[in-house]
C-alpha cells in the first residue's frame, strides 16, 4: 500500500496539499500541523495514509510519523472518524494530545471542534494504554559535560554512568564541578 509521497507541491490551501508526482496529481488532506510546514509550492514528501470510506477514499498526508501513527490510532476509537482525528491533529500537537491523556485533561479535548464530553472520554480511555514512552529532556550540561569526556578518550557509556550519577545527586552542580568530579571518578575507575 501507499507509504509516502515524494513530488511538487502546486498548491496549498485549506487542509490540502495538492501534489504533482511524476505527472499524477494527488489531492492529499493535511492537519494544520503539516500544512503549517510545507513551503508554499516546491519538493515535498508527505507520509500518506489512503483511507476508504462508504461514500468516498480520500488520502491523508502527515510531516511525521508521530502524526502518522496517532491518526490511525485515533481512527480505531469507536465514533472517531478520520475527519475528527484531522481535527485533534489540527489543534493540538502530538505531545500536547498524549500530555492531556495523561493529565486526563477531557477539557483540552473538548476545547477541539468536533469533540464532546462523551468522545473526549471516550478517546481518554481508549489511548490512557497506548501513550508512548516519552525521552526525558537531558540537561544540555549533561549532554556537554559527557562529549568532552568522550573527546578524552572515556567511553561513552562510563561517561554517562559517572555523569548522570553526579547529576543525579546534585542537579544544581555547574558544568566546571560537574566535570572535575566526573574526571576525579573516571581516573578512580581506570
Amino acid at each position: 500500500m501507499l507509504y509516502a509521497l515524494k513530488g511538487k507541491l502546486i498548491k496549498k490551501e485549506n487542509l490540502k496539499a495538492i501534489v504533482d508526482v511524476s505527472g499524477i496529481v494527488f489531492d492529499i488532506t493535511v492537519p494544520l500541523s503539516t500544512s503549517e510546514k510545507l513551503p508554499s509550492e516546491g519538493d515535498v514528501e508527505l507520509l500518506v495514509e489512503l483511507v476508504i470510506g462508504e461514500k468516498s477514499v480520500k488520502l491523508y498526508g502527515f510531516s511525521t510519523e508521530e502524526e502518522r501513527m496517532l491518526f490511525n490510532e485515533l481512527r480505531k476509537i469507536s465514533k472517531i472518524g478520520a475527519q475528527t482525528a484531522l481535527s485533534i491533529l489540527s489543534n493540538v500537537t502530538v505531545k500536547e494530545f498524549y500530555e492531556a491523556i495523561e493529565k486526563q485533561d477531557k477539557d483540552l479535548l473538548i476545547s477541539i471542534p468536533g469533540i464532546g464530553k462523551k468522545t473526549a472520554l471516550s478517546i481518554i480511555v481508549e489511548m490512557a494504554s497506548k501513550i508512548p514512552k516519552m525521552e526525558q529532556a537531558v540537561p544540555q550540561l549533561v549532554k556537554d559535560t559527557i562529549d568532552t569526556l568522550k573527546n578524552l578518550g572515556f567511553s561513552k557509556k562510563d561517561a554517562s554512568d559517572v555523569v548522570n550519577a553526579i547529576y543525579k545527586a546534585n542537579p544544581n552542580i555547574s558544568i566546571e564541578e560537574l566535570l572535575k568530579e566526573s574526571l576525579k571518578r573516571l581516573r578512580n575507575v581506570r
